[in-house]
């Protein structure tokens, strides 16, 4: 698939899969066309060549109401003028309050906002809330788009999330991914534009590494959490390491950092490091 621009390819010949059950993560740099990429897998931009595919038929050809059923997207920021509380904006994933809003809806809204924490503040206007939370509320409410129609056998579920865990601490960026995860669980396909790679690497299944619009590698966490990999995309220095549990992490090498280079996380250096496997 290629998308472009002016005569700039912002997306160059992507192949990716998203699995249904599955959670991928797509890291890379500023600029590398990862929001371009989320952009044409929901429909919003058509690429200029090839195609994209939603359970064997292509994304061109499906029906507006076929997407809305099965396809939730959240993209970077959302703009409400509107007075709507947390809870009728979650509401917004499954019809208009005041327009046919049943007993379902509500129920499965407010199931969303409790996945992402926010089961407090329902009755809370949304422009009162914070840049963190009105994040979250998005969240829930692609979360019930999908909950209230669920699929026939044989069908997926798109989740579509353009960095869902920007503004938000520590806290409720696990809060968050970990409800991504578990729509992943319940059988939906989660294609998630992430840049903490950390995070990235304790939450996903598989990710994808772009650069400058073109897939560099797709694999196992384990697979692209590597030294060599990650320095040459982002262009700095990194060094990748293993936790004891083997979950991958990267830190990023200072000018000061003991163990000829290797940075030093609660007493975790390159000793602990495991050299990557050919491929």
């Amino acid at each position: 698939m290629r998308f472009e621009i002016g005569g700039k390819r912002l997306v160059d010949d992507v192949s990716l899969a998203i699995p249904a059950g599955r959670m991928v993560g797509i890291l890379g740099p500023n600029g590398a066309g990862k929001s371009t990429f989320l952009k044409l897998v929901s429909g919003e931009h058509k690429p200029t060549a090839g195609h994209i595919l939603f359970d064997g038929v292509p994304l061109a050809q499906a029906h507006p109401a076929l997407l809305a059923r099965r396809r939730a997207v959240v993209p970077q920021s959302s703009q409400l003028a509107f007075s709507f509380s947390a809870l009728e904006v979650v509401s917004l994933g499954a019809s208009v309050p005041g327009f046919g809003l049943c007993g379902d809806h509500i129920h499965a809204a407010e199931a969303a906002l409790e996945r992402v924490g926010l089961a407090h503040l329902a009755g809370r206007k949304y422009t009162d809330l914070s840049g963190g939370e009105r994040q979250r509320v998005h969240i829930a409410r692609a979360m019930c788009q999908l909950a209230t129609a669920p699929p026939s056998p044989g069908e997926t579920l798109l989740l579509l999330v353009d960095e869902p865990t920007s503004n938000l601490d520590i806290g409720h960026q696990r809060r968050v991914l970990e409800a991504l995860r578990e729509a992943a669980a319940e059988g939906a396909a989660v294609l998630a534009v992430l840049h903490d790679i950390n995070l990235a690497a304790g939450y996903c299944d598989s990710l994808a590494l772009m650069r400058e619009g073109r897939l560099i590698a797709h694999g196992r966490p384990e697979e692209i959490v590597r030294d060599d990999l990650l320095s040459h995309t982002y262009g700095c220095a990194l060094d990748a390491n293993q936790t004891p549990s083997r979950t991958p992490f990267v830190l990023p090498v200072t000018r000061d950092a003991p163990d000829g280079g290797a940075p030093m996380l609660n007493g975790f250096s390159r000793r602990h490091h495991t050299e990557p496997s050919s491929r």
